[in-house]
């Protein structure tokens, strides 16, 4: 038995931007894995159409008996929808995820085809960090989906962004650092994972997940001198770049005291005037954008604006993010607090706990959640709502909040369902949809934002449609007997 890897890359997308370090990554990580002489076949398929790629993934597989190892690795831009998540190939529609994407479950299904001992998924995407099986409960552990071992690296969370780069991606570069940071012996796999850790700790921007469920023993080379040569070829072109960095022009000197770079910083932070432009802005593209969409029939479209954070579904969520964010300011106060409650001695004993009560943390802690928004914003915060028109379908309820620090725009999107529980009355929590964050330059486009935005409640909305189609179409006939 041997190894094989899938290497799958899309630059040029149709309706999507262009990857450009997309097929650098590629290339990048096939030359990783031909030189640890591990992996007797290496599959490249680029900018490939659903189908196309579907048919490669199945000839390459079908096509193999037992394997010790099929490692499977994607770049590319990444969807989520009602929990799965799609690899997009190059001419993905949101509208037709299955038909223009591959699904975790379908990309399951047929690496399942190899039998292999081990499945290792790399992934670096968008929103890659989808868990493996949905649980409101985290006690229960990740499942291998079918897999005798399986090993996943994603390059972010779920509600995350995956960045570009140049060359490379980020991830795909420390990627590829980790496996080399071993100089002597074996290089494992939990090696690479516990590396990758510490190259994005406290990068709350970008935090890669990670899946395994294995032996911890299985390698991903057996002798880390197998990866000398590369070393060196990337140590000389890391020198070759760094003297045509000298020799080019020199940038102008940087500021040299520290009342030269207050000044120098200061021109680049935010403003009252500027924190007011970008808020209003953004927020009339997005109700623009929203108010002129395909679902007016259906739904009727009301906003609300605050100048505080007023929305109490957004709060939790927010203060767990900003209170993480190094912040040189307090513009946005964002504090959690956990207590442990003070228990009654002769309840159970003094000092004794149940072997429940590791598992009723929500019994045990008091917490308290702060949010407080400290500098004036006229517009803070966003709340558009989509009333159906028919009982038969959900309220849609979508909240964008802008909170300001120095340097950046932190920007919150969260979208909710809510039942009917009473005529003309619906829940009050309602079930998430979507919770993403972004960081934002305040003197970059938000045009990107407001688009992502409005792609995702259009989504909630088809989907709202779709259940109802399903659920209200007529059954098919049945053949008259005669």
């Amino acid at each position: 038995m041997g190894s094989t890897a899938i290497l799958v890359g899309n630059v040029n997308y149709g309706s999507l931007p262009k990857l450009e370090c997309c097929h650098d990554d590629l290339l990048a990580v096939e030359q990783l894995l031909r030189a640890t002489g591990k992996y007797g076949e290496i599959s490249i398929i680029e900018d490939a159409e659903a189908d196309a790629l579907k048919s490669q993934l199945r000839n390459s597989t079908n096509n193999i008996d037992s394997l010790d190892e099929l490692l499977f690795y994607f770049t590319g831009h990444g969807y989520v929808y009602q929990d799965e998540f799609y690899h997009c190939a190059v001419g993905f529609d949101s509208a037709r995820p299955n038909d223009t994407g591959l699904s975790t479950t379908e990309l399951h299904t047929l690496l399942k085809l190899a039998d292999a001992r081990l499945v290792v998924k790399i992934i670096d995407s968008c929103y890659s960090g989808t868990l493996l099986i949905k649980s409101e409960n985290e006690w229960f552990p990740q499942n291998k989906d079918g897999f005798k071992n399986l090993i996943q690296i994603a390059s972010c969370l779920d509600s995350q962004n995956s960045l570009t780069g140049n060359p490379l991606s980020p991830f795909t570069d420390k990627f590829r650092a980790a496996a080399l940071r071993k100089t002597e012996g074996p290089v494992y796999y939990t090696d690479i994972i516990s590396t990758l850790r510490d190259a994005f700790i406290g990068n709350n921007s970008q935090t890669p997940f990670f899946v395994s469920q294995h032996t911890a023993r299985e390698q991903f080379v057996d002798d880390a001198k197998r990866l000398d040569a590369l070393r060196v070829a990337l140590a000389e072109t890391t020198a070759r770049i760094s003297e045509e960095v000298q020799i080019a022009p020199q940038a102008p000197a940087q500021p040299s005291t520290l009342l030269d770079r207050l000044v120098a910083a200061d021109k680049k932070v935010a403003t009252p005037e500027l924190i007011a432009k970008f808020a209003g802005a953004f927020f009339d593209d997005l109700i623009g954008k929203i108010s002129s969409s395909e679902f007016a029939p259906f739904f009727d479209v009301e906003h609300v604006e605050h100048d505080r954070f007023e929305e109490l579904t957004t709060e939790e969520f927010m203060i767990r993010v900003l209170s993480n964010e190094k912040r040189a300011d307090n513009f946005v106060t964002a504090e959690h607090t956990r207590k442990l409650r003070t228990r009654n001695p002769f309840s159970v004993g003094v000092g004794v706990y149940t072997m429940y009560d590791k598992y009723l943390d929500s019994d045990r802690y008091e917490e308290t959640w702060h949010l407080r928004l400290n500098c004036k914003m006229e517009r803070a915060q966003l709340k558009i709502t989509l009333t159906p028109k028919f009982v038969n379908l959900q309220r849609v309820v979508l909240v964008v909040s802008c909170a300001p620090s120095l340097d950046h725009c932190y920007v919150f999107e969260m979208v909710t369902a809510h039942l009917l529980q009473d005529f003309g009355e619906y829940d009050a929590d309602g079930t998430e949809v979507s919770r993403r964050w972004w960081k934002q330059e305040w003197r970059k486009s938000y045009e990107g934002i407001a688009t992502q935005i409005a792609a995702k409640l259009s989504e909630a909305v088809r989907s709202q449609l779709e259940s109802a189609e399903k659920r209200l179409s007529p059954p098919p006939s049945s053949p008259t007997r005669l």
